[in-house]
């Protein structure tokens, strides 16, 4: 399947880096493209808090200002609030019908972002693909409370097809016309580990009408999910589930999923697009993705390689004898090892690289 933006087709399966400030940490966008990467995201919510969409327009859109010419998806800012308002429930961080109110941390500022709110966001941006408000449903809440959040998402999300349209001075029979340029919607599929409640939110969501549909909260098994003696780990049934419900041939998004093998999977499954942080967060840490047999924790189709530890200290192999990026091919894992056991910048643009690039093999793997 190939997904027309507006910046270029993307090819699927694919995988996108987050750019979460505008940025994927440690490396430059000419880094990123060179690894093979050919779309990222970034953070709508955190853009609006450091620069203000209306700055970013001024500078030509995410596209000039970043100096990247593919395809771009934002994000609601809806993960980012929710997670704020229970970590710090009060008065004024709390969800409503109305839409997410909170406090800014670190400036005090009070803030409401609405499905509409998050629209004008988005458009100020210029992003490709964009992302309509939600709620996610908690873990471990109350049955009422997975179908209070399952109504309510529906609801955010014909508030935000109808603010897309207006802001886009399109129709209806606009969106669904092929020929009509502009960015692609998705709509986020809620409803915890509860089957009912997702297959609720699914049906909903695809009456509405969106480009995309994405999988909302991580697919993990717990105590007081679906079923009480539920094991523990990846709800491999679940994602199953709710992609079996999307129709036709509409793209599938599954949001923050995730490791090598959890993509596998989820490709199987007939999933499209993912986005983590595991690549570049893991390599600044030092936890490297190898190819099997060249690590020492073995994974079903890869190794972590943690180069940190006394094993590799005088380790002249490449990170990957298989891997032709930067780090590969001009480091030893020794000194790799020197530079990020001292924090150096370099050795985590360095593992940020083989770990992006570990990715895009294994995508164009998937694809071919």
């Amino acid at each position: 399947m190939q997904i027309s933006t507006l910046h270029g087709s993307i090819p699927t399966p694919t995988f996108m880096p987050d750019a979460t400030y505008g940025a994927v940490k440690a490396v430059s966008f000419p880094d990123v493209a060179k690894s093979g990467i050919t779309e990222i995201v970034t953070t709508t919510l955190h853009l609006e808090q450091k620069l203000g969409s209306e700055y970013v327009k001024k500078q030509g859109g995410l596209h000039k200002f970043f100096g990247w010419d593919r395809p771009i998806l934002t994000d609601s800012g809806g993960f980012q609030v929710f997670s704020l308002i229970h970590r710090n429930p009060n008065k004024f961080n709390k969800i409503s019908d109305a839409g997410a109110s909170f406090l800014d941390p670190a400036t005090g500022k009070y803030s409401l972002l609405t499905p509409e709110t998050s629209m004008i966001i988005q458009n100020n941006l210029g992003s490709d693909i964009q992302v309509v408000l939600d709620e996610p449903v908690v873990h471990d809440g109350a049955l009422s409370q997975g179908r209070e959040a399952v109504e309510r998402t529906t609801a955010w999300a014909k508030r935000a097809k109808d603010k897309f349209l207006a802001l886009h001075n399109l129709t209806s029979a606009d969106f669904d016309n092929p020929k009509v340029q502009r960015p692609l919607l998705v709509a986020v599929i809620q409803g915890g580990n509860n089957f009912e409640l997702r297959k609720q939110s699914a049906d909903s969501l695809q009456e509405i009408g969106f480009d995309i549909y994405g999988f909302g909260g991580l697919p993990l098994h717990n105590s007081k999910s679906w079923k009480n003696n539920a094991p523990t780990g990846f709800h491999h049934e679940l994602l199953h589930y709710v992609g079996s419900l999307v129709h036709g041939d509409k793209p599938k998004y599954g949001l923050g999923i995730g490791t090598p093998d959890d993509l596998e999977y989820c490709i199987k499954l007939g999933w499209h697009i993912f986005d983590t942080v595991l690549p570049t967060r893991n390599a600044r840490h030092g936890h490297l993705y190898v190819s099997s047999g060249q690590g020492d924790a073995p994974y079903t189709n890869y190794d972590l390689l943690h180069i940190k530890t006394q094993r590799y200290a005088d380790d002249q192999n490449p990170v990957d004898s298989t891997c032709g990026c930067e780090c590969c091919t001009t480091v030893s894992r020794a000194y790799l090892r020197h530079l990020i056991r001292i924090n150096e910048s370099t050795g985590h643009r360095l593992a940020s690289i083989h770990n992006l690039r570990f990715y895009a093999r294994l995508i164009e793997r998937f694809r071919s």
